[in-house]
């Protein structure tokens, strides 16, 4: 069955622009469920029995993905690796990039990004890897952490952050904050020794892209459920974009969740 235009997916949304879907408009959701860049499921509206036409989605999701990964290689054909190597907190091998990814290592150049372990790494993570390359922080990171929503035009991305990264993380680990400590100590990660929260870690997704996590507890006796915020370095955006970033929080909890699952 083929995907259905935007219009057709528009008639089965509410139409009031919530953006609890990460999105500005419901128009601009159903751009980016037809052109395959999110999941119908993020709208929180979304009726899988009124959806048959896009059960499909999955593949065209992950083609699109290979697309814009192929574009995004295109842009570092001429970046210089040994120049950027250092501000980027990599060291150089063999004419490639190695550095510190989540809580394995890459190998990166302008046609392919490998782990060192020879796992394969997911279009997106390539994606993110290569726009490190082509933002070449040439700002030093300012060392003070900040909400995402202190960016410019990150209303969206906000939305999207608190959704599938801050409280998937809070529900996961909600009275098992031993288990989210011993999945930490897989990461790059500092700890924190004023911490407003009941645990707090600084977490390096990359070299220069840390992520502090605050973590508050449930309280019944307040009626006060467990919540989460990630921060960002103040000049965060000289390293990646906002998209990115918040891509970078929600790979950090999907791999924090599965550490944990793993025992």
């Amino acid at each position: 069955m083929s995907t259905p235009n935007p219009v057709e997916i528009i008639k089965k949304l509410p139409r009031t622009n919530c953006k609890e879907c990460g999105y500005p408009t419901c128009l601009a959701f159903a751009m980016a469920v037809v052109t395959g860049a999110c999941e119908p499921s993020k709208c929180p509206y979304f009726l899988p029995e009124d959806w048959p036409e896009v059960k499909q989605k999955g593949p065209l999701k992950e083609d699109y993905a290979w697309r814009i990964l192929e574009e995004v290689k295109k842009k570092v054909q001429n970046i210089n690796l040994k120049e950027i190597a250092p501000r980027l907190g990599a060291s150089l091998e063999d004419d490639r990039l190695k550095l510190p990814f989540l809580d394995t290592e890459v190998l990166i150049d302008a046609t392919q990004a490998v782990r060192i372990d020879s796992q394969e790494l997911d279009p997106r993570d390539q994606i993110l890897l290569y726009n490190y390359l082509i933002f070449a922080g040439k700002t030093p990171l300012k060392g003070e952490f900040v909400g995402l929503e202190s960016f410019p035009s990150s209303l969206s991305k906000t939305a999207t952050l608190r959704r599938y990264a801050e409280e998937k993380l809070a529900q996961s680990f909600s009275g098992r904050l031993k288990a989210l400590e011993k999945s930490f100590k897989f990461f790059n990660v500092e700890n924190v020794q004023e911490c407003p929260a009941d645990l707090c870690a600084v977490i390096y997704v990359l070299p220069k892209v840390p992520l502090k996590i605050h973590f508050f507890e449930a309280e019944p006796e307040e009626n006060l459920s467990p919540k989460v915020k990630i921060l960002f370095d103040a000049n965060a955006t000289d390293y990646l974009d906002l998209e990115s970033l918040v891509f970078c929080a929600e790979r950090l909890v999907e791999r924090l969740i599965e550490l944990a699952e793993e025992g």
